[in-house]
């Protein structure tokens, strides 16, 4: 279930190519499998391109994911770590990174597929 929802400064977005994109991503995901022993069909990155008009943090993300036994807050602060060091270095500007712990009882999701 680890999402994590990228708000990107819309000037910034111009400035790389689907290809450049999908690489990034790749390296993202493969960090939150790693450092949140999650399965790669559950993790989910969203780019939302935003105008971010007084913030120095051209680039926001929010992480979300269902708490479990071996998911700490050493880990979650190590997986957020390395992906604002991948984005800072990529898009050469500031990064702001959440993360949220999801412990509910009950969890109601839908996926839709053809």
């Amino acid at each position: 279930m680890p999402s994590l929802i990228l708000h990107i400064d819309e000037r910034l977005n111009s400035n790389f190519k689907k290809s450049e994109i999908t690489v990034i991503e790749k390296q993202l995901t493969d960090i939150i499998i790693n450092d949140l022993d999650a399965e790669e069909d559950n993790c989910q990155i969203i780019w939302v391109e935003s105008k971010i008009f007084t913030s120095n943090y051209k680039l926001y993300g929010e992480m979300r994911f269902r708490e479990k036994k071996n998911r700490d807050l050493n880990k979650s602060k190590n997986c957020l770590k390395k992906i604002g060091d991948i984005l800072k270095n990529e898009f050469n500007v500031f990064v702001r990174l959440r993360a949220f712990s999801i412990k509910e009882t009950y969890i109601t999701a839908l996926d839709l597929k053809d």
